[in-house]
């Protein structure tokens, strides 16, 4: 009787990571050149081969405007240009999962047969779909989908024997190279349910790698500023080569100050290395890490998850080895974060223990995308830019800054510097949103004192951010179980459309319909309202203009019933 050999792929932003199991055998991580990683960049040759891994890494350095470091982040893209080739995303993708159904041939494992393939908790059905063609395309059949977090999840509670009591919930921190996703898990009888998810997708391990040459880039500049105008300022091949080289080595120092204090980075053309010490990397890593706790604290605020249903926080992705993150997670939340040992394989592993409660993911009800089959284009069309950032490729790591000789840096995020709208003062609605019906009240409210007032109560559950992207909430009454309630709301200015949410009440104009005087002028009760939460949360409303409304939660969160904010003008 044949051995049942199962196989489950996480393709990730930077890194893909796939895991076979033989049996009854424990799982074991495949291999790609002599590395359970594989670098996710697909490099497309002029000859229409789509290599991958460290050869794409290899070739990239010759023609860098062939290589697509990061095919994952492209996903609604439709088609990238390569060179002077459209080529769908699907093929890009496709590319990295043959390159695993090979490596597991090699291994003795038909890939053609049952494989698991994990994806982010919010991608939906033409995101799926799209990861279901490239399946087909690298000749994997029958592929089951599993949630990532839901997987990390199964891994946390069945491997490391985290204890999850049902009804308590689990948070899923995955630090990546290139994006930070967080989720939050319940256990229920039926398994773990996803009850919300966030993060940030243009901060991940690069930034860090980022951070980091721009504090040691300070001192070669005055050491040797012509060594540093080469590393920062690469022309020609030889530069670039010695650039990624540089990038590898502080990469590596990166990784080598998680298991020791003090860690040496080479510089090229010279016998002479820097070291660098866990002190310095946790001080340029700081205000990053800072970043990722806050926004899992308002991940947590916005699900209405109070702190005793917390049963523990799982750290997983590559970048959560680095110390100060556990530490800060642990200072913020009371929480001592769970770090696994190899911190790239829990998804993967935790995908095989999932498919219990895997299935074949259904057709979506709209047609599948189409894509056109890759095809020349013309010379003067440039490639197209990633949603994130706008840097040169070097050795499959994505120079997130941008270096100059006196050693600044800085990223490319989504939307503009926040708190610029606004000059202050008494509440004010600002000026409508492309798209609003001008200065009409909108239907279910009416104008009051310079905002809008819902006409009748306005009760929602748990709030979902995606890479600072408000995700439309769950409308409830307010006799049930729930976490927010809208006290005012107000037209979103045209200037905040592209705004992140976690930003809006940085602004004075929307800040101020917002206000606690606000919140205690709608309350019925304003004594029992004192102190409670407030945050602003766009929605589009059916004919297609824009408000926020103005929420509030008790400042310990959880669910509750009934209404607290007066209706009406």
């Amino acid at each position: 009787m044949a051995v049942p050999v199962r196989l489950a792929v996480d393709l990730g932003t930077c890194h893909t990571v796939a895991v076979v199991q033989r049996g009854d055998q424990p799982p074991r991580a495949l291999l790609f050149d002599g590395s359970p990683v594989l670098a996710s960049g697909v490099f497309a040759a002029r000859d229409g081969v789509l290599h991958t891994g460290r050869d794409a890494e290899r070739l990239s350095m010759l023609e860098p405007a062939r290589f697509e470091p990061h095919p994952k982040r492209r996903v609604d893209d439709g088609t990238v240009l390569l060179g002077d080739a459209a080529v769908p995303v699907p093929a890009l993708l496709g590319a990295i999962l043959r390159r695993v159904a090979h490596e597991a041939w090699q291994a003795g494992v038909d890939a053609s047969g049952a494989t698991v393939l994990t994806y982010p908790a919010d991608w939906g059905p033409q995101r799926r779909a799209v990861l279901k063609e490239a399946a087909r395309l690298a000749g994997i059949g029958n592929a089951l989908l599993v949630d990532e977090p839901v997987a990390a999840g199964r891994y946390c509670m069945d491997v490391l024997r985290q204890q999850v009591p049902p009804g308590r919930s689990l948070v899923i921190f995955d630090f990546g190279g290139g994006t930070l996703d967080l989720a939050v898990l319940r256990r229920e009888p039926q398994g773990l349910r996803v009850l919300a998810t966030g993060g940030l997708d243009d901060l991940g391990g690069l930034d860090v790698d980022a951070a980091l040459v721009g504090h040691l880039g300070q001192l070669i500049a005055l050491r040797d500023a012509d060594l540093w105008r080469r590393l920062s300022n690469s022309v020609d091949t030889v530069d670039l080569r010695e650039r990624g080289a540089f990038w590898t080595e502080v990469r590596s120092a990166k990784e080598m100050l998680s298991r020791g204090t003090t860690a040496p980075v080479q510089l090229p053309r010279t016998p002479e290395a820097l070291h660098v010490t866990r002190d310095e990397l946790e001080r340029v890593a700081g205000p990053l890490v800072d970043r990722a706790v806050d926004e899992t604290r308002r991940l947590l605020q916005r699900s209405g998850l109070a702190r005793e249903d917390l049963a523990g926080i799982f750290l997983v992705g590559g970048s959560s080895r680095i110390p100060l993150v556990a530490t800060r997670l642990h200072a913020r939340f009371g929480i001592a974060p769970t770090v696994p040992e190899q911190p790239e394989l829990p998804v993967a592993h935790g995908a095989l223990l999932a498919t219990a409660v895997a299935r074949a993911d259904a057709p979506p009800p709209a047609p599948p995308p189409s894509w056109p089959a890759p095809a020349p284009a013309p010379p003067p069309v440039a490639v197209p830019a990633p949603r994130r950032r706008l840097v040169p490729v070097v050795l499959a790591v994505v120079v997130a800054a941008a270096l100059a000789a006196g050693g600044l840096w800085f990223t490319l995020g989504r939307g503009g510097a926040a708190g610029t709208g606004g000059t202050g003062g008494s509440p004010t609605l600002g000026s409508p949103a492309r798209g609003s019906a001008g200065t009409a009240v909108p239907a279910g409210f009416v104008g009051c004192g310079g905002a809008l007032c819902p006409t009748g109560s306005a009760c929602f559950g748990g709030l979902t951010s995606i890479s600072g992207v408000a995700q439309k909430p769950g409308k409830v009454d307010c006799a049930q179980a729930h976490y927010w309630e809208a006290f005012t709301a107000g037209y979103l200015p045209a200037d905040a459309q592209d705004q992140r949410q976690d930003s809006l009440m940085q602004r004075a104009d929307v800040s101020g319909v917002c206000s606690a005087k606000a919140l205690h002028d709608r309350s019925v009760d304003p004594a029992a309202t004192a102190g409670w939460n407030r945050d602003a949360w766009p929605v589009q409303l059916a004919d297609g203009s824009w408000i926020y409304y103005c929420m509030s939660q008790p400042p310990e969160g959880g669910e509750w019933t009934g209404s607290r904010f007066r209706a009406g003008a």
